[in-house]
């Protein structure tokens, strides 16, 4: 299984495309069957007993969008007009946009989640599996778009180099939508996309906040990388409507060890073609599966709204497929298992321990490790990190005491304390030593 490491040179979208499976002028009958998952799912019957992730934010980090297409008017989307994405000559990339090549993938995974299920005349309506979340959309990093020739040009980030080199200390724009998306009070954050290698501090940043982070897995190959790669974050594989995983081009099953949770993500409905917004196809790629865990996730945090993060992914994980509550139990296929969003609406998460269970905190070199997410804990709460701070916040809190009690002991030896007090003060110590915390 994915142990948090990353070695990742140069930036990729593996998990961004999106393969069309039906030809143009199918029928509405065969446009319906992408609708398989919010069937099997029983997302209706969540939404009918009033569960729709009310009260609770999904932030969508991918390409731009157009929220202009049926099934986007009038949801509960909120588009960040601020883009973390510039074109080839340093001018940004508007977050808005209605060109079908630049828009299209985030605009579907912003439907998956938040689709009101308004149609064109003769379309099939494909409601969001939590529609009543609210939507932080960010543009930033997976970007492309049609420069004035008509050609497009994709984003152009920032790379380690320009981060060192920049006087402002800009980082890497999917680093400050993550950042950002934090900020603006998150609960979720839905990233359909990989090959961001310098997002270790937004990531850490996001887990010291509470916030579940989840990634695609690559569409092409076995090895994720960030963030599906990174530590604790939930890496999502692609299913089909008969439960076999995704596969590659090659027709090869995608299995990997870096996994940690399955959802429906072959032969799905989405909005717009390349002739008209107004028609719908069917899509596959693990981009899809994505956001559906993370309305999942919302539904159940609607109706269990005192769960951490990382009890919801505990419940995530103990309650997948169809055999209810169960202990994980891990394959390089699905992962522990099909998201169930019955499954978890059945359970109170708060049942569950207060800790991420795909977080490695005993790994001092994953990415990002325990030290670095009390780092980020630190930083949020206002303090000022520094090399000379100790990384253990039970270490800097342990200094102070033990130089008091030290003196005490020397001032009770000098005027004449019994060894008795030496040997108690070394037993305390010993007892302090013993105590540690070992989480995030």
């Amino acid at each position: 299984m994915k142990n948090g490491h990353w070695v990742v040179a140069v930036f990729s979208v593996v998990a961004l495309g999106l393969t069309v499976m039906l030809p143009s002028g199918a029928v509405a009958a065969d446009l319906a069957s992408g609708l398989w998952w919010f069937d099997r799912g029983n997302v209706q019957e969540a939404h009918d007993a009033g569960f729709d992730g009310t009260g609770v934010k999904i932030a969508i980090i991918d390409s731009q969008i157009n929220p202009d297409v049926p099934g986007l008017r009038g949801a509960n989307l909120d588009v960040r007009e601020e883009t973390y994405c510039m074109d080839e000559a340093g001018s940004p990339i508007p977050t808005v946009s209605t060109d079908y090549v630049a828009a299209s993938h985030g605009t579907n995974i912003a439907a998956i989640i938040a689709g009101t299920g308004e149609t064109a005349p003769g379309g099939v309506p494909a409601p969001g599996v939590a529609p009543g979340a609210e939507v932080l959309y960010y543009s930033a990093g997976i970007n492309a778009a049609p420069d004035a020739t008509g050609e497009t040009v994709s984003c152009v980030l920032e790379t380690a180099e320009a981060f060192a080199d920049s006087d402002t200390g800009t980082e890497e724009g999917m680093s400050r939508a993550i950042s950002d998306a934090v900020d603006a009070g998150a609960d979720i954050i839905s990233i359909s996309a990989d090959g961001f290698p310098f997002i270790e501090d937004a990531i850490a940043k996001a887990q010291a906040a509470g916030v579940v982070i989840v990634a695609a897995m690559p569409n092409d190959t076995p090895i994720a990388a960030p963030p599906g790669s990174m530590n604790g974050v939930v890496a999502v594989q692609a299913f089909d409507a008969q439960g076999s995983i995704a596969t590659r081009s090659d027709g090869i099953p995608n299995a990997s060890d870096d996994v940690d949770i399955a959802a429906p993500g072959v032969g799905l409905l989405v909005q717009g073609t390349a002739d008209s917004w107004d028609a719908q196809t069917l899509a596959s790629g693990t981009s899809l599966a994505t956001p559906i865990v993370a309305g999942f996730l919302a539904v159940v945090k609607q109706k269990y709204p005192e769960a951490t993060a990382g009890q919801l992914i505990q419940s995530l994980i103990h309650n997948t497929g169809t055999k209810g509550e169960h202990t994980p139990e891990w394959n390089n296929s699905t992962g522990y298992g099909a998201a169930s969003l019955t499954g978890m609406l059945a359970v109170d998460p708060q049942k569950y321990p207060d800790e991420n269970p795909l977080f490695d905190a005993d790994d001092p070199d994953a990415t990002p490790n325990a030290a670095d997410v009390r780092a980020a804990a630190a930083r949020l709460d206002g303090a000022s990190a520094t090399p000379d701070q100790p990384e253990s916040p039970q270490a800097a809190t342990g200094v102070m005491p033990w130089l008091i009690v030290g003196g005490i002991i020397v001032i009770l030896l000098i005027i004449g304390g019994t060894v008795a007090i030496v040997l108690t003060s070394s037993s305390r110590r010993r007892s302090a030593e013993r105590g540690g915390n070992h989480g995030p």
